[in-house]
């Protein structure tokens, strides 16, 4: 056991039991002066040795044990021990502090649960209130029995506070010869009252002067960071204030990669040789496996610690982890002598310090991250060939490419989000809301919405528009969030359009021509086949016949789609709306194309309720024909086609469902529109492929009669159509009439030039 405190005077032991008067005054005034004595020490551990060693030796009493309160544990740990006017070793100390007890355990729960001090009259009492406390706990009792006089009274105390319910710790005092007794508890329990406010009050000076320290160097690490300019800057500052704040003699600061186990050196000063060469090796990682791995601070002897020394002591290795946001980005080490780092480093605050550094360096790399991004998005949007504005949530153009200004002008983009005398193709007025921007804006995505705006020339520009909001900065953002940008992309297709507008002339006008020989022809070939199956011609000679009636039959609904899509450019489609049981149009058109579709079985699903609608059944027998066919067409051999027809509320709905390869979502926007065809679908049984203007027509169609068509994936795996029309009761025949008239009459108004109205249909 170690010597006492010199400090402290030791009241020998009374020689007999008379005068207890004189002897309690003694007492008295020997507690008052130790407690003065103890008032001029303000580290926490020696005045926890210092009050352990002063009550045995002023109340003479054979041993004194104090228990203190672990906050994180929740137990009270025997934490000095003080025997014959000496304390108990280090070593011994170390090994008891693991004997640990809760409220209500022992004789030290107990004085905590009842808040009141207790004696005990035997060395048997004391150990039956430790009770069944395990086996590990149990041994260390035993360890601590062995210490202890072999017979004894003991007096337990509470070491209260005056700001706290709970008490500090509690003191035993242990007594062979029976120095106290019961009646001592009293007056015994204000001097450990004060005993307890002083080691209180001792703990919050050292915690308010640590907390100083941290609050002055996260300061000096704030000032530091908020100096630096990059991440260089910011690293060699930072590692210069943490060296002046710890007082270390060097120091350093390793960086671990993005992503990665591995690092390197990133700055240091007046590292030791052979630690400079360790840590820009390959072996870094290594020697920081812990810090890096788990997050947890050490402090070691440096490499070859026998030959590094300052002043004449051993060269420490302090490594603390910067963790930002439970992620290591480095660690900082700082070098000094191993005792003194011992001694003064407050790891609490370094972590807390080293978690500030963490973040700085965290946002620095992304700030210099997006740095770069926003250039190579700069370099990308600047290469592109294409027309490209960005606005903000408010509409505001924040960018802008060289090939967007060049097509409108710098003056003109802005007003991409707003009203700018835009028009459509048919010279209506675009309203602000339809602006690109402004319907990027409001959540929508498009894609080729063709506008006519003044260009960078002074000239009309036919220009193509695709767009889309911006939501967030990462992928993946719901899309239930509020766009906070949005980006056009833009470019100038005037040329094709007047390209598209030569080839729709040329091809009326071609249908025109061809129309009156067509119908002389078809004529004819009808005449002929009805002939032959008259005379009952068999075999080559029919089957030529019927080839070229089929044939015929090809050309004639080519050319007369031609005069269709001519007469809707024209204004000139005409309608003649009547009551069409669709029903009944639906199993026409099934009886007719399942007769020739002999390779296909043709299902047919009718409601038992009646489907009326408004329209032209001409029209719309076109548009259920030409589905069907391509259902049947476009599906392999020997496979079904599905055709149902449901009423959906105020609507009529046919369904069109095939086991053909099915239309790809990223196809089904442009199925419908002019020309186009899915690329790599072919018709069964022929590469010959149409024109691309069969859905077209039937959207048109289906749109004269406000209905809808749409296409998606059907159950069978094929493809599946649909189209909507409203309902027609026949009280609202009069309304629909007007109605329907109305768009008739509006399409009339648009027709473009005198001449073009005075043509005539062949």
């Amino acid at each position: 056991m170690s010597q006492r405190s010199a400090h402290l005077r030791r009241i020998p032991r009374p020689p007999g039991r008379g005068l207890q008067r004189s002897l309690e005054a003694d007492r008295l005034l020997s507690l008052t002066e130790l407690v003065n004595q103890l008032m001029r020490i303000s580290d926490p551990a020696q005045l926890i040795d210092a009050l352990t060693l002063g009550l045995q030796t002023t109340l003479a009493v054979d041993t004194a044990v104090v228990w203190l309160h672990n906050p994180t544990s929740h137990r009270y740990v025997l934490t000095c021990v003080a025997k014959d006017g000496a304390l108990f070793s280090q070593e011994d100390r170390d090994m008891l502090s693991a004997l640990q007890v809760r409220s209500g355990e022992a004789l030290v729960g107990r004085v905590v649960s009842d808040s009141v001090g207790r004696m005990l009259p035997d060395a048997e009492a004391y150990r039956a209130m430790f009770g069944a406390l395990g086996r590990r706990r149990d041994a260390l009792y035993t360890r601590l029995r062995m210490l202890l006089p072999e017979e004894f009274s003991v007096l337990a105390l509470p070491l209260y506070s005056s700001d706290s319910g709970r008490p500090l710790g509690v003191v035993e005092l242990l007594c062979a010869d029976q120095q106290l007794r019961s009646s001592d508890l009293q007056w015994l329990r204000r001097y450990t009252q004060q005993l307890g406010i002083l080691l209180n009050l001792v703990r919050m000076q050292v915690d308010a002067r640590k907390q100083r320290r941290r609050l002055a160097a996260l300061d000096s690490v704030v000032t530091a960071i908020s100096t630096a300019s990059d991440l260089t800057d910011l690293l060699q500052v930072t590692l210069l204030v943490m060296i002046e704040v710890v007082a270390a003699s060097g120091g350093a600061i390793y960086l671990v990669a993005p992503g990665q186990n591995d690092g390197m050196l990133a700055v240091q000063h007046q590292v030791p040789p052979d630690e400079l060469a360790l840590f820009n090796s390959s072996q870094a990682a290594m020697v920081l496996e812990d810090v890096i791995y788990y997050g947890q601070p050490s402090l070691r002897p440096a490499l070859s610690a026998s030959d590094q020394v300052f002043n004449g002591d051993v060269i420490g290795r302090a490594a603390v982890p910067l963790l930002a946001g439970g992620t290591i980005v480095g660690v900082l080490l700082l070098y000094g002598p191993l005792e003194t780092l011992t001694v003064n480093l407050d790891w609490p605050a370094l972590v807390s310090v080293g978690s500030q550094i963490a973040i700085a360096i965290a946002n620095t790399r992304l700030y210099e991250e997006s740095q770069r991004e926003r250039q190579r998005l700069s370099t990308v949007i600047a290469s592109i060939a294409d027309g490209v504005a960005i606005c903000d949530e408010t509409g505001q153009l924040i960018l802008a490419n060289e090939a967007a200004a060049a097509l409108l002008g710098l003056a003109s983009l802005p007003a991409l989000s707003r009203d700018n005398q835009a028009r459509t193709l048919k010279g209506q007025v675009v309203e602000p809301e339809q602006m690109p921007l402004a319907r990027a804006l409001a959540g929508e995505v498009f894609r080729d919405y063709q506008l006519v705006l003044r260009g960078a020339n002074d000239q009309d520009l036919v220009l193509s528009f695709s767009g889309a909001p911006l939501r967030g900065s990462t992928l993946g953002v719901s899309e239930s969030e509020t766009p906070n940008g949005a980006v056009v992309v833009f470019r100038d297709i005037t040329a094709q359009r007047r390209l598209d507008e030569a080839k729709d002339e040329f091809l009326a006008i071609a249908a025109h021509e061809l129309r009156s020989p067509l119908a002389a022809i078809k004529g004819y070939s009808d005449l002929l086949l009805r002939r032959e199956l008259r005379n009952g011609t068999e075999g080559r000679e029919l089957r030529g016949f019927q080839v070229l009636n089929q044939q015929v039959n090809v050309l004639v609904q080519l050319v007369d789609n031609l005069l269709d899509i001519s007469r809707i450019d024209a204004g000139r489609f005409i309608l003649q709306a009547e009551s069409v049981d669709i029903k009944a149009l639906a199993e026409s058109v099934v009886t007719q194309v399942g007769s020739s579709a002999t390779q296909h079985t043709v299902h047919l699903e009718l409601p038992s309720a009646p489907a009326l609608v408004w329209g032209d059944a001409l029209r719309l027998r076109q548009v259920v024909t030409n589905l069907l066919t391509n259902a049947v067409r476009y599906s392999p051999v020997n496979t079904s086609v599905w055709v149902r027809v449901q009423l959906d509320e105020r609507e009529v709905q046919v369904l069109f469902d095939d086991e053909g390869p099915g239309i790809p979502p990223s196809q089904r926007e442009r199925l419908f529109e002019r020309y186009y065809r899915v690329p790599g679908i072919k018709r069964t049984g022929s590469s010959t492929e149409g024109l691309g203007l069969g859905l077209y027509l039937c959207r048109e169609i289906i749109a004269l009669h406000e209905g809808r068509i749409w296409v998606d994936a059907a159950p069978t795996g094929g493809a599946r159509f649909i189209i909507a029309l409203p309902m027609h009761m026949p009280a609202e025949e009069p309304a629909q009439r007007d109605a329907i008239d109305a768009a008739l009459d509006a399409m009339l108004a648009r027709v473009a030039t005198p001449s073009t109205s005075e043509e005539a249909e062949p």
